[in-house]
């Protein structure tokens, strides 16, 4: 199939599904051979790092040492672009060389069993290589689908007698892992270690930063992750490795009405930094040759290259010999490639708040982005070395790039599987997939709204409901038709205790939206709190049939289950809350709520051994939840 925005045809995944994955890793077999003769593959994307937040980039002095010393080694490339600004499909696109709308993974939250393509590590992992993944988000968990080629995927973000549930992890504990696994290779073998570090993301709290919040919050993080790369790259020794730096997006701290990032795709999201160096022991070839020191490349590449890049500088394949296989947006840029028109996308407008998707191009400096799915698209073209704000660019209607724009709609919609609540925490908008209709908003003309829902779910998540209300209650009324208004409308309103006026919002949200699980939680969870005080049997059955209904558009999603299994304790049925808790936890025996939960169910049946066995398992795993059991007398 086909599909294009501005007239150009795309292949999506159609020549894909004809060659089998499994045909393709066996050709890689094939191709890659022997991986012994080869250097280690070291990979590290520090996440929300905006170019000019680093020093070699930016007009901002002595923050990133660490990563300058790399650039002065290595190759810099100033003018590198992100594809999308989100961290889930910017680093799926990283792994294969495929835009999001042909991996499939288009926004946070959602998961594929395979990707359509292999990934880097399959590649490394076929010719021989050693390979291990260290991340510090759940959001890049191994349920999310990039775990595929990794002889050990480490997402384990728990922390010794810390939260039972755990959303991130510092930049130092993940360093800490990596290091300890590259200690643990062979000399003689190649290996290849991703190591992802979140510190930059949003809430901005350095462990030793001195600023609250802000542009100067942001710099500690930065700061702080860069040392943690300095220590992993003093960590690699004489060995031969191949580096490589770079980010999945940025952050736009306020530029064009957004705080953070995800939803505009100006240069403050979409510039990062990209070095590649050698390190360690290099020969004189290896010194001649690419990533050189001390080269500044001033073309425009992407992250869409990373893969085939590296593939190409290890002697594992030309670009033709290895991306063309699958239609690879990607290509090696070891040396420049003239007259590229890069793809630039983001769908999580349109997934979250039924806004247009935004799409456009890089061609050089000129970059033309626009609301395809908006009654006025408004194509705008700006000139990045004239305007690198992009604050006087200029709307088109007829352009030769309009024509290069692709379709951001994926082949294979990927399911929602993500506990809503972790990206909640990591200060994401909710996972839901909106259906606007036909005319949809222009989403750069509606950041008042989106900068209020996403200024909101911060003061939530930091405990400060009111204001967070107070933020929600300012948004415009044009907005009333807007079903993630309603839903955090809602939840600022459980949090202050109005638990009923929360049932009405969160009533008109599932209205304007039917299918959202997270509007389905959330006012579960507010029918709920009603029957608590009210001993209504409505309210308590109507609680029942939300959860449930949330199960079923997201299997498997732990908060459903166990908000489902609490109504149903609370309904007099806790030998069916007990089953289906059994059955969530075969596949998350450690999920501290569900632990606490199948204890009230085993205690409502009056299994006291069984249930004082589960008590001693939550004291050992999640002793936060100790207060919660009443001893048995």
């Amino acid at each position: 199939m086909s599909r294009s925005i501005g007239g150009q045809s795309q292949c999506l995944v159609s020549r894909v599904c004809l060659t089998s994955r499994a045909a393709l890793l066996m050709a890689l077999v094939v191709a890659c051979g022997d991986g012994s003769r080869h250097p280690s593959v070291l990979l590290v994307t520090i996440d929300t790092l905006r170019a000019d937040a680093v020093s070699a980039w930016g007009e901002v002095q002595g923050t990133t040492p660490y990563l300058d010393a790399l650039a002065e080694s290595g190759t810099r490339f100033a003018d590198a672009t992100t594809v999308t600004p989100l961290t889930l499909p910017a680093h799926a696109s990283m792994l294969t060389g495929l835009r999001p709308a042909r991996h499939g993974l288009t926004v946070n939250g959602v998961a594929t069993e395979a990707l359509p393509v292999p990934t880097l590590a399959e590649h490394l992992h076929a010719s021989g290589f050693q390979t291990a993944a260290f991340v510090s988000a759940a959001v890049l968990g191994a349920e999310h689908g990039l775990a595929a080629g990794f002889d050990h995927y480490d997402d384990d973000l728990q922390e010794p007698g810390g939260s039972v549930v755990r959303h991130e992890r510092r930049g130092d504990r993940t360093v800490d892992r990596a290091l300890e696994w590259i200690g643990q290779q062979e000399d003689s073998e190649p290996w290849f270690a991703w190591v992802h570090l979140f510190d930059p993301h949003a809430p901005y709290a350095a462990p030793d930063g001195e600023s609250e919040g802000g542009r100067a919050g942001y710099l500690d993080e930065v700061r702080w992750a860069d040392r943690q790369l300095g220590r992993l790259l003093g960590g690699l020794g004489d060995r031969t490795t191949l580096v490589t730096v770079t980010s999945d997006h940025g952050e736009s701290l306020g530029e064009h009405g957004e705080a953070t990032h995800g939803v505009l795709m100006y240069q403050g999201a979409m510039h990062v930094p990209l070095v590649m160096a050698w390190s360690g022991a290099i020969s004189a070839a290896q010194r001649a040759d690419f990533p050189q020191p001390g080269v500044v490349r001033e073309d425009v590449v992407s992250v869409l290259d990373v893969t085939p890049t590296i593939l190409e500088t290890l002697g594992l394949g030309s670009t033709s010999e290895i991306s063309a296989a699958w239609e690879a947006d990607g290509r090696s840029v070891a040396e420049p490639l003239a007259g590229r028109v890069l793809p630039l996308e983001c769908r999580s407008p349109s997934f979250y708040y039924g806004f247009s998707v935004l799409a456009g191009v890089r061609q050089g400096s000129l970059k033309l982005v626009g609301a395809p799915q908006s009654a006025e698209v408004d194509w705008v073209l700006n000139d990045i070395s004239l305007d690198s704000e992009e604050v006087s660019g200029q709307v088109v209607v007829e352009h030769p790039l309009i024509q290069q724009v692709l379709s951001t709609e994926p082949e294979v919609e990927a399911p929602v599987i993500a506990d809503l609540d972790q990206l909640r925490a990591l200060g994401y908008v909710s996972a839901t997939l909106s259906d606007a209709g036909d005319a949809r908003r222009d989403p750069r003309e509606s950041m008042d709204l989106v900068d209020a829902i996403d200024a909101a779910n911060t003061l939530l998540v930091v405990g400060e409901p009111l204001q967070a209300w107070e933020r929600l209650e300012a948004v415009p009324g044009d907005y009333r038709d807007v079903a993630e208004l309603h839903l955090f409308r809602g939840k600022a309103l459980r949090a202050l205790g109005r638990s009923a006026e929360a049932v009405q919002e969160l009533e008109e949200a599932h209205a304007l939206q039917p299918e959202s699980s997270s509007i389905l939680l959330e006012w579960g969870r507010a029918l709920l709190e009603v029957a608590a005080v009210t001993n209504s049997d409505a309210a308590l059955e109507g609680a029942s049939a939300a959860f449930q209904q949330a199960l079923q558009l997201v299997p498997g999603e732990t908060e459903a289950v166990a908000m489902w299994s609490l109504a149903e304790i609370r309904q007099g049925r806790p030998e069916e809350a007990l089953s289906r808790l059994d059955a969530a936890l075969d596949l998350k025996p450690q999920a501290g709520n569900l632990l606490l939960l199948r204890w009230r169910a085993l205690k409502a049946l009056g299994r006291e051994k069984e249930a004082l066995d589960v008590a001693e398992t939550i004291q050992k795993i999640a002793p936060e939840l100790s207060s919660y059991i009443v001893p048995s007398r």
